[in-house]
């Protein structure tokens, strides 16, 4: 027989209390499991590149003729993000025309079609990975800027694609700013300029 004098508080202790243990739990198992991504990464990830942060969002900064360029960008002021236009919208297929229109512009050797990751944003805006196909199609402007001969740089390219992770997730990689870390160790430091511009 029930006591009809229980106090009712005891009831709510009784349901609280379950929930608060699950609570410290789960918050247990989330940190857990953050820090273990983080170390298997730190152990498995790619070295730092000597002398250059491999910050995603040096990608977007380069922009000179003797550099690879990466995907296009539509974030500002360090603030990751796209451009949220759909397939549908005018404005994508405009800007994508233009882009397209900029990188022929830039490598007038190059006469097939234009990879679709040189004239589209990715979602964060800081995407440091082109496709292969994208850096080889810069090889000639890179090498006639430099200097360098254009078999060099093709094989800096291809030496620094990185294949699909596990070997089954993803696809094959160019990542920009190792990519232009390497190139700029190829590259003889020019002499400085004097004020009069000799």
């Amino acid at each position: 027989m029930n006591d009809v004098h229980a106090d009712p508080r005891d009831s709510i202790i009784g349901g609280v209390r379950p929930a608060l243990m699950l609570l410290v739990a789960f918050t247990g198992l989330t940190v857990a499991y953050t820090l273990a991504v983080t170390v298997i990464a730190m152990v498995i990830g790619p070295p730092p590149t000597a002398n250059l942060i491999l910050d995603p969002a040096v990608a977007a900064t380069f922009s000179g003729p003797e550099w690879f360029h990466g995907r296009p960008s539509a974030a500002t002021g360090g603030v990751s993000g796209g451009s949220n236009l759909g397939p549908t919208n005018p404005a994508l297929a405009a800007a994508v025309a233009d882009r397209a229109a900029a990188v022929r512009t830039e490598n007038p050797a190059h006469a097939g079609s234009v990879p679709v990751d040189l004239v589209t944003a990715s979602a964060s805006g800081y995407d440091p990975h082109i496709s292969p196909a994208a850096a080889r199609l810069q090889v000639g402007r890179v090498a006639a800027a430099t200097g360098l001969a254009e078999a060099t740089v093709r094989d800096l390219v291809e030496r620094s694609i990185e294949p699909r992770t596990f070997g089954i997730f993803g696809h094959p990689r160019v990542n920009v700013v190792a990519l232009n870390a390497a190139l700029r160790s190829l590259v003889a430091p020019q002499p400085p300029r004097t004020a009069g511009g000799l």
